[in-house]
């Protein structure tokens, strides 16, 4: 996906341009999707503000020559650099080359590196994919021990609600409450 090429033909400078599950989205570090651009190169989400003359700009040269655009989003882009990155994903150690390294630079295939996700020090990044997965292991177990003590609540409120209806169907025996299949009356 052409994400550098058209980073470079519409000259943006001021937003970061990154490639999501999305398409190529253009944004900023509080909103990474401001203007949304899909793998066939259309617009599919329009900045709906008139507050940002860039990103109105950008918006009206996509408008002006859509074709450019499809040309630009199928594009194989080109690269001045590869300098070699490591991240992780679950339990995967993976590599992947960028022009510059560090936020908010992307890799060649438009994903955002983030500081604390990238490393040109594989050794560093499997630390940091163990920290996180030890770190995931310890909230889902906590979140499994709340689960597991709220189940036990639970039972014991509806074993409670049980008993106080047997009891109720014990003493007054000649009472058939409707929803029970007695009279409607």
């Amino acid at each position: 996906m052409g994400w550098k090429s058209l980073k470079d033909h519409y000259r943006i400078t001021r937003h970061i341009v990154q490639v999501t599950s999305e398409g190529i989205c253009i944004g900023s570090s509080f909103i990474h999707n401001l203007i949304v651009i899909s793998a066939s190169g259309e617009v599919v989400k329009r900045y709906d503000s008139r507050s940002n003359e860039d990103l109105l700009r950008y918006q009206a040269e996509m408008d002006a020559d859509p074709e450019k655009l499809k040309q630009l989003v199928g594009a194989v882009d080109q690269f001045e650099r590869s300098v070699v990155v490591f991240t992780y994903e679950g339990g995967s150690i993976l590599e992947k080359h960028c022009e510059s390294l560090g936020y908010p630079n992307a890799t060649h295939d438009g994903e955002l590196m983030y500081e604390s996700e990238f490393s040109t020090d594989r050794q560093q990044v499997v630390l940091r994919a163990m920290r996180n997965a030890e770190s995931g292991i310890r909230g889902y177990t906590h979140a499994i021990n709340d689960a597991a003590a709220h189940l036990q609540a639970l039972k014991k409120s509806r074993e409670a609600q049980e008993n106080a209806l047997a009891q109720l169907q014990t003493d007054y025996p000649a009472v058939m409450p409707a929803f029970l299949g007695g009279n409607h009356g």
